[in-house]
């Protein structure tokens, strides 16, 4: 088993309280050698909001889409069932996994 190493940050933008448009995770994983990690799928990555704004729920991914340069990734989440946005900060716990190789990473998010 080897190490990813993975960067994530996370935005508001569309996602806000009272909602289930998708909040966007970005993610950047590389090897411990710095070299970009290709073909991560939705199947990849495991989101866990950590903290949630009061009353605040699970999430589920709803899509991971590589972007234009190696190793990112954008990962959307909602809420579980039918669920909404609540006002708060989010802590998520965003977990990467390609074959034997595993990586981990915390984003946080202000919900307003």
């Amino acid at each position: 088993m080897a190490r990813l190493i993975v960067t994530a940050f996370s935005e508001d933008t569309i996602a806000a309280p009272g909602n289930r448009q998708p909040n966007y995770i970005i993610a950047s994983v590389t090897d411990v050698n710095g070299v970009p990690v290709t073909g991560l799928a939705t199947s990849s990555f495991k989101v866990d909001p950590m903290i949630v704004g009061p009353g605040g729920a699970l999430v589920n991914i709803t899509g991971v889409t590589a972007g234009r340069l190696a190793g990112f990734y954008l990962v959307n989440v909602v809420p579980i069932k039918t669920e909404t946005w609540k006002p708060g900060v989010y802590i998520f716990a965003v977990a990467v996994e390609k074959g034997t190789d595993k990586g981990q990473t915390l984003a946080t998010v202000l919900m307003d």
